[in-house]
């Protein structure tokens, strides 16, 4: 087996952005596509960035002024036409994807929003995972409200001892069936949500501090930090089929952690340590296809927060600017690379001159 290794490398110097302030990142914690633009969450800057994905172009910056009431957006979703932004202070703010207008601001004790760090749609749902331990001081922490997804409404609230939501740090919903994965329970716990019930606790079997989860073509993948592994579940059944570790180099995983699910395939960001990558996996038979780090090319990964998918096309957010070089990066970018062989397509902010597009060494793997 061929494996090449990741090394951290300082990029070349890239050319200045035309514009400051509106051009840049701020922290960029959660992404998503709506109406065909890619829209990032700011939790530093207490905004919302539109892009248009086909250029990486700008298209608006919307922040706390107008009534949106940003405050630390740490993820968003879409449902359709509509966008809905988990903010940490305890809201779900609600726009239009056409144009990025208010539709509303979902808050209020009654809805047990407590440091909401994930958000998703499901029909008409919308599913807002809540941090911290339910034992703790705060009653509803460690919980799931679900809220009406065209009305706003309180659908209900689910948590209690059944769940085991003890430390939740991460979100995925496919059909009927929401996953949470709890870092300090060291499990994954399915829930039904049309009906807010327990379907099942999946803990231990490989699973030690779970930080991240997707689900594609049947199968649930659970990124561990604390293992350096991935772990891969039959959703249907909750069986552990395997665990993946970088044992012989071949996945690259530093602290895994992101997950999002594409085409076949699932993608596992490793966020931290001095060479952050992202590595592609078959959802199916867990082999390996590449991984991307900072070495390949001026991807500037440095904290890895955030997926999105817009055509062949992977989205990454960094929300530092640690490993770059750019100009107007300090607060984070985005870098946009090929979902099929890694290659780089751009990174943002870029500089006047355009798009920093290359060809990557691709990482790969082969039996």
């Amino acid at each position: 087996m061929a494996v090449a290794t990741c090394a951290w490398l300082v990029p070349a110097q890239a050319a200045a952005p035309g514009a400051s302030g509106a051009l840049e990142f701020d922290a960029p914690s959660g992404l998503a596509v709506g109406a065909g633009q890619l829209w990032v969450t700011n939790q530093a800057g207490n905004s919302v960035t539109e892009i248009d994905p086909s250029s990486g172009t700008w298209v608006a910056s919307f922040t706390r002024s107008g009534g949106y009431r940003f405050n630390q957006p740490t993820s968003i979703t879409d449902d359709g036409p509509y966008l809905f932004v988990a903010n940490a202070s305890g809201s779900v703010t609600e726009m239009r994807a056409s144009n990025g207008t208010l539709v509303r601001v979902i808050a209020g004790s009654r809805f047990g929003f407590v440091d909401p760090l994930a958000i998703a749609t499901a029909g008409n749902l919308v599913i807002v995972l809540n941090a911290g331990d339910p034992a703790a001081s705060k009653p509803v922490a460690g919980s799931i409200t679900e809220v009406n997804v065209r009305t706003g409404a309180l659908v209900r609230r689910i948590s209690g001892a059944s769940f085991a939501f003890d430390d939740p740090v991460a979100l995925a919903v496919s059909g009927a069936d929401a996953y949470v994965a709890d870092q300090a329970n060291n499990s994954v716990t399915e829930v039904n949500i049309t009906n807010g019930s327990r379907v099942r606790v999946i803990a231990q079997q490989g699973l030690d501090a779970p930080d991240g989860l997707a689900v594609q073509d049947g199968n649930l993948w659970v990124a561990d930090g604390a293992s350096n592994s991935a772990t891969e579940i039959a959703a249907a059944t909750g069986t552990v089929m395997t665990t993946e570790t970088n044992s012989d180099g071949a996945y690259g995983f530093g602290q895994p952690s992101t997950v999002v699910g594409f085409d076949g395939d699932v993608f596992i960001a490793s966020p931290f340590g001095t060479s952050p990558m992202v590595t592609k996996v078959s959802a199916t038979t867990g082999t390996p296809s590449w991984y991307m780090c900072n070495t390949n090319g001026p991807y500037y990964f440095s904290l890895l927060s955030a997926f999105a998918i817009t055509g062949d096309d992977l989205w990454v957010a960094s929300r530092s600017g640690a490993n770059s070089e750019t100009p107007g990066a300090a607060t984070g970018s985005l870098t946009e690379l090929s979902t099929t062989d890694g290659a780089l397509i751009t990174t943002l902010p870029v500089g006047p001159s355009g798009s920093t597009t290359t060809t990557s060494t691709t990482t790969t793997t082969t039996p």
